[in-house]
């Protein structure tokens, strides 16, 4: 049998955020100061039963971990109050003469249940070559995401940084990740 060769493809950098909602008439958002972005798999776990007699194994019995969705989180020096809001789940309040500058927010409602609007996100890396020119894009995408009460961090001589923490659920029969390769980023 003859060996494949595989070329890895060296992504780097988080490029772009983009964040799609999911409604009758999307929004979209998109960031590209994301310092950091992290998806770690939600897993059902799988179950192994043996059946043993003393010293001896007469059978198993076992099920696979299944991936379930993903828990998202991106880190960012920077506040983006829209961003902020949705996952979240607060409000905005905009000055009524300046109608896009944000002069408020506030957090859901202590002890009330929070409607969090499902949106989509993608998360834009570089592909690099060896000379640091770029030789195209990597898009992961997250489908149906909610937000999470976001946590804040506070430190003098820093800057204020906000870690916006989401979950992403697989619908039945839908791809929990999805990553395109593209030679250069959506317009």
């Amino acid at each position: 049998m003859a060996a494949i060769n595989l070329t890895g493809k060296p992504l780097v950098n988080v490029v772009r955020v983009e964040v799609i909602t999911e409604e009758t008439t999307p929004k979209t958002y998109r960031m590209g100061t994301s310092d950091k972005a992290n998806a770690k798999p939600k897993i059902s776990q799988g179950k192994e039963e043996i059946l043993r007699v003393k010293n001896q194994i007469l059978g198993l019995d076992r099920t696979e971990d299944i991936v379930v969705g993903y828990d998202l989180d991106l880190e960012s020096a920077v506040m983006v109050p829209e961003l902020f809001a949705l996952i979240d789940g607060g409000t905005l309040t905009f000055d009524p003469v300046e109608t896009t500058k944000v002069t408020k927010y506030e957090a859901p409602t202590q002890g009330v249940a929070v409607s969090r609007t499902p949106f989509t996100l993608n998360i834009f890396t570089e592909e690099k070559d060896t000379d640091g020119e770029v030789l195209g894009y990597a898009q992961f995408a997250f489908k149906h995401c909610k937000g999470k009460p976001v946590d804040y961090q506070f430190e003098d001589g820093k800057f204020t940084a906000s870690k916006l923490a989401m979950e992403s659920r697989a619908k039945k029969n839908e791809k929990p990740v999805t990553i395109d390769f593209l030679d250069t980023l959506p317009a």
